[in-house]
This record gives C-alpha cells, structure tokens and sequence, in this order.
C-alpha cells in the first residue's frame, strides 16, 4: 500500500490507496521500525530535539521564563483539556482519550504538514450481522503505521522512523453501508492513535498514566510546559 500524506488526511483521518482490505495481519501488536541508526538518528535530530516548538504566526515558542521550547520537551507535555475526550468505559468507570482531530491537529504542529504520513496497512471485517432490532452490527479491526520525514528529503525516501500499532471499531446502524463506513472509520483512527502515542506523552500516551485524565489536563501550552519543569524538578532529587 502507498503512504498517506497527512495534509490529505485534514479532510478524512486516515485514507488508503486501496478499497479492499488486506489479508496481511501481524500478531505484533506493535511495531517500531528505524531505517539505520544514522538515519534515525538524523530524523530525530532534525524533527525533535534540534528544532524549536513554532507558534501558528512563526515565531519561536517559549515557555514562561522566555527559554525556547524544543520539540522533545512539548512532546513530553501532556495533551491538552481541549484535546482531550472522556467516554464511559466497562463497569461503568470513565476513560479519557484523545480525539483523532486532536492527534493530527498536533502531529502537524510539532512535525508540520509534511513531516508525517500514515499507511493503512492492515483492515478486516470480522462482525457483520443484524440484531433482533433489524440493525446491522459491524466490527473492524485495522493496523496504521505512523511515519516521520526527514525535512530534507522526499516523504517516501528511506529515512524515516515509524510506528505501528493496532485498533478496532465498531458501527451499528439500520443501513449495512453505513454501519460498515462507522466501524471501518473508528477502527482506523482507533490504530492511528494508538501509533501515534509512541512517540511522545503530548500524543496520548501520558493518559496511561494512572490519576491522569481530562480534569487533571492542562488548559494550555503554557500551563502544560510549567507542569513538566515542575516533574522534572521533582525527578532531579
């Protein structure tokens, strides 16, 4: 299958070049792959810690002491509230997550439009049946591999470093497209999240945390960067 750039995915989150779904499935819920060592390190060097946060108007993010703001440092931020979605969970207990929108809007803040591309590499149909209520009932299960660019190079080159991760979906509805398009479409930002989140707490991860959830998270960038000085401060003694 071919790569995704993410500018195309603002309009839907994730898109394949191929209509039907591949009979390839990977046991291994999670895959991290880097090209060499030199190559990801260059990636890393370039993309993260090497470069400045940038605001939406270009200029230079700081912190409250005016110190610049360095992509690994807001990848380990926790998300923000505004990013953040809360949905009941088994036994009732309540789960804070990450919105799709919210994981791509911040991909492109930190990578930019064409630092990062997502592939489809794996989608299966395993539920499709109707309910006593005439509805019909469908699950998906998908794989996404996330992927960062160098900047100095073609998106499709190989220097790149990525990870994969897995998700399902499920969709009902009265309408048998319908409910396949739900599931088909949740299954995949389900695995697009959750590939995302490797690479860094801003993208999800922090909310494996325990006693971390959407009325602990902080409200902005400037409120989510103090957190982070005040754990590390806390980590050096």
């Amino acid at each position: 299958m071919n790569s995704t750039p993410n500018a195309a995915v603002a309009a839907s989150p994730i898109q394949s070049s191929s209509s039907s779904p591949s009979n390839h499935y990977s046991n291994n819920r999670t895959t991290t792959t880097m090209t060499t060592a030199a190559a990801a390190d260059d990636i890393i060097g370039t993309t993260t810690t090497h470069q400045p946060m940038r605001n939406y108007d270009g200029t230079e993010m700081r912190d409250a002491q005016s110190r610049i703001v360095y992509k690994s440092q807001f990848l380990s931020t926790h998300p923000l509230k505004s990013d953040c979605k809360e949905r009941v969970g088994y036994g009732g207990k309540k789960f804070t997550y990450v919105s799709g929108d919210g994981v791509i809007r911040t991909m492109n803040a930190i990578f930019g439009h064409g630092g990062w591309s997502s592939q489809i590499t794996m989608e299966r149909n395993v539920l499709s049946e109707k309910d006593e209520r005439g509805r019909w009932n469908v699950g998906y299960l998908a794989s996404v591999r996330v992927t960062l660019h160098n900047h100095h190079n073609h998106p499709n080159n190989n220097n790149s470093v990525s990870h994969e991760d897995c998700g399902s979906g499920e969709g009902i509805d009265t309408n048998k497209v319908k409910a396949h398009e739900k599931a088909m479409k949740s299954a995949i930002t389900d695995a697009m999240k959750r590939a995302a989140r490797h690479f860094g707490e801003r993208l999800g991860n922090a909310l494996y945390v325990k006693g971390y959830g959407i009325r602990t998270a902080p409200r902005t960038n400037k409120d989510a960067l103090a957190e982070l000085e005040r754990k590390d401060c806390i980590n050096l003694f």
